[in-house]
């Protein structure tokens, strides 16, 4: 982590496209958030590349309205038609059927495994990919559906002339032995030492050591702390004393939300116009950064969170954020002090490697620690309700994890990376009696990623060498405006529970459900967007349906209102409001 993968890949494109004349470049991220930061290196990087060509390049994904950089692009295009603003985004690409056939492009991985999905104009963006450089980041982050999916993709890539880049830091085994697969090669039975550049080509693996830069090996304590929020926060607040940066990274949204909330009352923090966070009497800062914001909040915390919490800028006082899983991928963020909750290895070790990222010159810590909530008793807590880690995470994983970590004081990054990894990942783990138990009936649910990946393997429009794919009847059965949210299976790019779209709309907003929404009203309100998937929200928003002027808005007609009265709660339950602090917070009763 942080060794320089994306600026690697980057470089590795331009050779790519020297020597097999390739057509430009995609890179696929798996979050929007990790997307607008990636769009902002593209950028830099192309510009610092070439300033003398005209180039396109996109940003691909629901909230591209929101981000500055795009937008400016855009602007070039309008105002200065002949280009000679450099980089532009060419207008004519700029509808989403159409938008991978630009020559540069980043948005999430949800836009490129559409190509290969039952969707109509499926082809268009099957073309718009062949012949490319194509980089995928951080694929460990994806379960067994999603990662079955991008192996399917792979294979269509491969035989349309692409060349893949596949980035991570933590890649399990398994992952890199499917892929071995693809290019009909057997996989070496000892891999070279990590860290590792794997070059997969067709019959043949080669696997090239590299020596990881000596500045940024790092030796982390391992120390256990309370799951209890309360705990949490006394440990933030004991070993940040004398101030510093830090991160407390919470598995859910309410969790998070609710560790926000047990710091002091304080005085909000507002830049241009919005609260991001809150000051405490104490000169403290804390940031509350997770997914549940409407799509303008949540684009202003994470300008803030890389403000604050990137690579520049002037370090004094006290700072924590407060976040989800947001924070762990393609983000560059660098903390003196992290406290997580348990999680899978891999995705441990990520957290881990927003740790003393940057060199700085002094630190209020003598040393890095990861501080673990729910690793500090004689056996892990449950994983149920209320910490509700097993929806998130397999049990089975997390209890092999806890088991690992336990008996590891100490860590030493990048060297133990892949041991820990495939210690995991491949069942080296011894498991302690006292939770023997629990693992065995964890195990009897270890189907459930082979279903997973059985689902995809039936939900793709079939592989580039036979003959399923030229079957019509299969690939106009779904829209693919919204990737991943329609209740059409055979559209999903990600399992998990049904999610609907939907946009806060305010008293003052002069809603009409019958009437087609001017298209400035439409602008303003779309750039609120969020997703959710509660269920008994989800249930009744399908239920009342889109609104009949909605459904001839080509930004709305996939959204739902979030009709919200004077004090910002939604008028069909009270216990579901909108908060400019801690984003949407369900309260206790359950919407039915």
């Amino acid at each position: 982590m942080g060794e320089g993968k994306t600026e690697a890949a980057f470089h590795a494109h331009l050779e790519l496209q020297r020597r097999f004349s390739h057509r430009g470049l995609y890179v696929a991220l798996p979050t929007k958030a990790t997307g607008n930061a990636m769009f902002r290196r593209t950028l830099q990087f192309l510009n610092a590349f070439d300033k003398q060509r005209i180039l396109d390049l996109q940003l691909l994904h629901g909230n591209t309205l929101l981000n500055d950089d795009f937008q400016g692009l855009r602007k070039v295009s309008i105002d200065d038609p002949d280009g000679n603003g450099g980089i532009r985004a060419g207008e004519w690409f700029t509808r989403k059927k159409r938008a991978l056939l630009s020559e540069y492009g980043v948005g999430t991985v949800d836009q490129a495994l559409l190509t290969i999905l039952p969707v109509r104009h499926h082809f268009v963006r099957l073309w718009g990919l062949a012949n490319r450089v194509v980089v995928f980041d951080e694929i460990h982050a994806y379960d067994a559906y999603t990662g079955t999916l991008l192996i399917h993709l792979v294979r269509w890539l491969l035989s349309l002339g692409s060349s893949i880049i596949l980035l991570s830091a933590t890649l399990p085994p398994s992952v890199r032995r499917r892929l071995a697969a693809v290019v009909r090669s057997p996989f070496p039975e000892e891999e070279v030492a990590y860290p590792r550049v794997t070059c997969y080509r067709n019959g043949s693996i080669a696997q090239l050591p590299f020596s990881p830069d000596p500045a940024r090996r790092r030796l982390i304590r391992i120390e256990g702390v309370e799951a209890g929020l309360p705990a949490i926060r006394s440990m933030l607040e004991e070993r940040l004393a004398l101030g510093g940066y830090g991160l407390a990274l919470m598995n859910t949204v309410p969790r998070a939300q609710d560790l926000y909330s047990a710091f002091p009352e304080g005085e909000p923090i507002r830049q241009n116009g919005f609260t991001v966070g809150k000051r405490l009497p104490d000169g403290t800062e804390i940031i509350l950064f997770h997914a549940r914001f409407p799509a303008d909040l949540r684009q202003k915390r994470e300008e803030s969170v890389l403000a604050i919490f990137g690579v520049s800028g002037v370090r004094e006082g006290r700072r924590i954020l407060v976040a989800t899983q947001v924070a762990e991928q393609s983000l560059d963020l660098d903390f003196d002090l992290i406290v997580t909750d348990l999680a899978p290895i891999d995705l441990v070790l990520q957290r881990a490697g927003r740790l003393w990222r940057h060199e700085r010159g002094c630190r209020p810590l003598e040393q890095p620690s990861l501080l673990i909530a729910g690793l500090s008793s004689e056996e892990p807590p449950s994983f149920g309700k209320p910490l509700w880690w097993g929806e998130v995470y397999r049990e089975d994983i997390l209890l092999k994890t806890w088991a690992l970590l336990c008996a590891k004081p100490e860590i030493t990054l990048p060297d133990e990376i892949d041991g820990l990894v495939q210690a995991v990942y491949e069942d080296r783990v011894t498991i302690p009696e006292v939770i023997t138990e629990r693992m065995e009936k964890a195990l009897v649910l270890e189907g459930k990623p082979l279903a997973d990946r059985q689902q995809a393997n039936q939900a793709i429009i079939g592989l580039p060498d036979d003959c399923s794919w030229n079957d019509p009847a299969m690939w106009i059965k779904a829209d693919d405006d919204e990737a991943g949210i329609h209740p059409t299976l055979i559209a999903q790019t990600r399992l998990g529970k049904p999610s609907v779209v939907v946009i806060p709309i305010f008293p003052s907003d002069g809603f009409q459900p019958e009437a087609v929404p001017p298209p400035d009203d439409a602008r303003k309100w779309f750039v609120r967007a969020l997703s959710l998937s509660r269920l008994g929200v989800v249930s009744r928003l399908r239920k009342v349906g889109v609104p009949k002027g909605w459904q001839a808005s080509s930004l709305l007609r996939n959204c739902h209102p979030l009709v919200l009265d004077e004090g910002k709660r939604w008028v069909l339950d009270q216990s579901v409001r909108l908060d400019e602090e801690l984003g949407l917070v369900y309260g206790k009763k359950e919407v039915s």
